[in-house]
């Protein structure tokens, strides 16, 4: 049974995001993000016109994987604990490096520039984490400085594990942050 098109279109997107992240998004090729998703390469233009729409796609895809972690964040209880559930969440990802998602945003930043909305995942990640903290009863300025600060922590702890290939710094990290979550006071 042939598959529908937006399904190619998920495969070519999906193989996009996993070369970016591996070799670059400059150095992935037309042909490469085909080869990977499995389709011919002159197919990939009857969804992506450039290389730019898929950078695009790459940064849509990103930020609606954000949204929806964030459900299930979301299920974790009071705003403590859905923030731990983030927090846990990044320690567990890629065997203890945290995410691929600020490696792979900073890569279409340099490549594709604003053409990618590069930061939608992050946006998306700090609003969410925002919204943690105004119901915990903070200004919606205070909120986004604590989001901003939780978001910063787990990111730079994500790099540091990942260029070290030691999961060391994120735990240290996501146990301060826990602890700091926890004892979050107006």
């Amino acid at each position: 049974m042939p598959r529908n098109a937006s399904d190619k279109r998920d495969r070519l997107t999906a193989a996009a995001i996993e070369l970016a992240y591996a070799q670059g998004f400059d150095r992935s090729t037309i042909a490469d993000i085909a080869a990977a998703a499995g389709v011919p390469s002159g197919s990939v233009y009857y969804h992506f016109r450039s290389k730019d729409d898929v950078a695009s796609a790459i940064a849509g895809a990103l930020a609606d994987a954000v949204v929806a972690e964030s459900a299930g964040w979301d299920a974790a209880g009071g705003p403590r604990e859905r923030l731990a559930a983030y927090i846990d969440a990044q320690v567990g990802a890629e065997g203890g490096r945290g995410s691929r998602v600020g490696a792979i945003a900073l890569e279409l930043r340099r490549q594709a520039g604003e053409a990618a909305e590069a930061g939608a995942a992050h946006r998306a990640l700090v609003a969410w984490a925002a919204a943690q903290y105004e119901e915990l009863g903070f200004s919606a300025e205070a909120a986004e400085a604590r989001a901003m600060h939780l978001i910063t922590g787990m990111e730079g702890a994500a790099l540091m594990a990942a260029v070290l290939e030691d999961s060391t710094p994120i735990e240290r990290e996501a146990a301060h942050l826990k602890r700091w979550v926890a004892a979050t006071k107006v």
